[in-house]
Order: structure tokens, then sequence, then C-alpha cells
């Protein structure tokens, strides 16, 4: 089987969508090529994801693995590279060894240099900069979802139920700002928080019957609350594409800049109700919307389709 080999990190400044996102396009090739994940200093709950799907190699968390990650390389490998720090010179390096190269990116703010870019939040080709070779995979039809999702069929909401999750991290603790919000609407009966282990507010959040916190899901058990709730409050990230195959009412916003192309892409296209800026949300009380206002609805042939692709690179 030809090597893949996946280069995404996780933690408390860069959160845990690149790890999530990498690991779920692992999944959906493990069973066609020999795949490998390479991050840095992984937390115990990384090691238990990464041991469902693949081999796992440990780097450091010093400036250090960028060249230990080269020196793993003979050029036999397709390599995935998801992060931002990994710019045109870093590609260079790893096509001048060989390999082949698949590049995940939100943004689109440095020369690509490699046989592939995933952006599955933007569909505007002219944003890219790229080589005359490079093959641009945009949009839902490429979404990198992690199994359960792949697989959702009908849904039965639990009525006035929400979700409320802001990543692994979720370090300007927007998850007490709009528990907050929420537990005080009278309207809503049911609230299930999702946190990660690099969650350091827990003791600050506001306490409620209405109110179920839940730490460190895997893919399954994210799915199976999403699939229970109605509504959902979001980033514009992974985590609100894997709502959207949930068929849930999701209010999103963003808070870091490589999530606003993301949401404005999402507003256009209508497939969720817009909160903007989530560090400058102040309202006293959500206004909930009655309906869905897009079919959010897309393919459920990606996994095929990625590893069709990955295997015209061989």
């Amino acid at each position: 089987m030809r090597k893949v080999y996946f280069r995404a990190d996780a933690g408390s400044n860069i959160g845990y969508g690149h790890f999530i996102r990498s690991l779920a396009l692992a999944d959906m090739l493990k069973e066609d090529f020999d795949c490998t994940f390479f991050t840095q200093a992984p937390t115990e709950y990384q090691r238990q994801e990464v041991a469902k799907v693949c081999k796992l190699q440990e780097l450091p968390s010093t400036d250090e693995k960028f060249n230990l990650f080269l020196s793993y390389l003979d050029g036999s490998e397709i390599v995935v590279l998801d992060n931002y720090f990994f710019g045109t010179d870093y590609q260079q390096e790893i096509k001048n060894k060989g390999c082949k190269l698949i590049c995940i990116d939100d943004m689109h703010d440095k020369h690509y240099v490699a046989d592939i870019v995933i952006n599955h939040g933007l569909q505007d080709y002219r944003l890219f900069d790229v080589e005359d070779y490079t093959r641009l995979c945009l949009g839902l039809e490429w979404a990198l979802l992690r199994q359960p999702f792949l697989s959702v069929g009908n849904v039965k909401k639990e009525k006035d139920s929400w979700l409320v999750s802001f990543g692994g991290t979720d370090w300007k603790n927007l998850t007490g700002k709009f528990l907050q919000i929420l537990s005080n609407n009278r309207n809503i009966k049911k609230i299930t928080v999702v946190i990660g282990d690099g969650f350091q507010f827990t003791t600050t959040l506001p306490s409620s019957p209405k109110i179920t916190l839940k730490r460190n899901l895997s893919a399954q058990e994210m799915a199976n609350e999403m699939i229970l709730s109605e509504f959902a409050i979001l980033p514009a990230s992974t985590v609100c594409i894997e709502a959207l195959a949930c068929k849930c009412k999701i209010l999103c916003g963003y808070y870091v800049d490589n999530q606003k192309e993301i949401y404005h892409n999402f507003n256009r296209e209508g497939r969720i109700f817009p909160l903007g800026d989530l560090t400058q949300y102040s309202s006293e009380d959500i206004i909930i919307p009655n309906q869905l206002i897009a079919d959010n609805t897309f393919s459920r042939n990606i996994q095929y389709q990625y590893i069709q692709l990955i295997k015209e690179l061989q």
C-alpha cells in the first residue's frame, strides 16, 4: 500500500480543528492506504482517537518538529499538511523530496505548490494562488467529515434542545457567555455543552438543571448529541459542518480570522442563522429560528471521492 503521512497539530493556541479533520481524512483512507499520523506532544485523548484509525508518530512541540518530520520522508509518500504555518518554502521542501503533497487550509494567504489543496468552507477558485498542476477541492462536496457524520440518516430531534460547542480549547470562554444567555431563556428546555481537554473555565460555567456538560466526546458520541439537538450554537469551523450533516438549526458566528470567510460563505448560502463576531455578541436573549432556511444536505459519496482522488496521485 502507498504510504500517506498526515501532519497536523492540536493545542491550546491552535485548537483541535486541524487534528480532527485530518484524522477524519485518514479514517476515510485507512483501508486503501498505509496511514501514519504525525502530531506534536499529543494528549491522551489524541492518542486514543488516532489509535482507532492508524499509526501514531509523536513529534516534539519545539521547532525541531519541522525538520524531524522531513527526515521521515524518502520521497515515496503522499503527505497531507494541515496548519497555517506550513508555508510555501516548507511545501517545496516536501516536494523536493519527491513526495506528492496535499494541503488542507481554511485560508488562502500563501502560494501553494501542493498537488491538491482542500478547503471545504470556500468555493471560489479565484481566491487561491496555486501552480498550474494543483487541483482545488472546494466546498461541502469535499467536507472532511468523521465516519459517523458520513452516514447520518433520518433524524428525530428533541424539541427545544440545544447544543453548544466552541472547540477543544475555547480560550475566550464563549461557552460560559452563551450558556448564560441560553439558561435564562424560558423557552429552552435542554442544553448540552461539549468541551475539550484544553478548556480551562469549567468551574466558572453557570449551573442549571437544563445544562449537561460533556467532555472529550468521540466522533460517534458527538454525532449522537447532534442528531438529537434541534439547535446548535457553533463557530464557523469543522464542528459546524458536522452539525449541518446532522440537520441541526445552526446559530453560527466567528471568533478568529480563519473562520470569517467560511462564516460569510455559509451565511450567503443560507445554511446558518448569522451571529457575526461571537466575542462582541451581547444579546440577553437568543432569537430562536422557526425552521431551517436552507437544505443542508450534501454529497454522501465523500469517502469514495477522496479514495479515488488520492489513488490518482499514485
